[in-house]
C-alpha cells in the first residue's frame, strides 16, 4: 500500500513527479491539461488532501454470496427450460462476530470454509466497506 505524500513532499516534487502522481491515481486529465507548475502544484495539493485519502480508504470485505445452481441440461439448445425456474439457490454468509462462514440451501445450514466459496459462480455478491460504522438503534 502506498503512503499518501505529505504537503511538504508534494511541494518538493518536480513537475514530472507531480504529473506522475496524478496519472497514477487516475487523474491524467488534469496532469495533461495543466501547463504551469504552480497550477499543477495546487491541483496536486487539493487532490492529496481531499480526494486521495478517501480513495485509499475504501476497502471492502465480502460478507455474503448468492449462487444459482442449475442442472447441466438447462440452457442447452433444443431444451425448453427457464433457467430461473430450474435449479436452486445457495447463500454463503459470514457470521460477523466469529468470522465463520455458513452455506445455506433451503432449510439446511452448514459451516464452510471461505476458500470453498466460488465467487466466479456468483449470482450476487454483497460487500461491506471496511471502517463503515454500523448503525445499531
Amino acid at each position: 500500500r502506498r503512503e499518501v505524500p505529505t504537503e511538504d513532499q508534494v511541494r518538493a516534487m518536480s513537475t514530472k513527479e507531480l504529473k506522475k502522481l496524478l496519472v497514477d491515481y487516475g487523474r491524467g486529465d488534469v496532469a495533461n491539461n495543466v501547463i504551469e507548475k504552480n497550477e499543477l502544484l495546487q491541483h496536486c495539493l487539493d487532490f492529496v488532501s481531499n480526494s486521495l485519502p478517501d480513495l485509499l480508504a475504501d476497502k471492502y470485505d465480502l460478507v455474503a454470496n448468492i449462487t444459482h445452481d442449475i442442472p447441466a441440461e438447462v440452457g442447452r439448445e433444443g431444451t425448453k427450460h427457464n433457467p430461473l425456474e430450474e435449479g436452486s439457490y445457495r447463500c454463503h454468509v459470514q457470521h460477523k462476530a466469529t468470522g465463520q462462514w455458513y452455506e445455506m440451501q433451503d432449510l439446511e445450514v452448514r459451516e464452510t470454509m471461505p476458500q470453498l466459496i466460488g465467487v466466479s459462480e456468483s449470482y450476487i455478491l454483497i460487500f461491506e466497506r471496511k471502517g463503515a460504522v454500523s448503525s445499531t438503534t
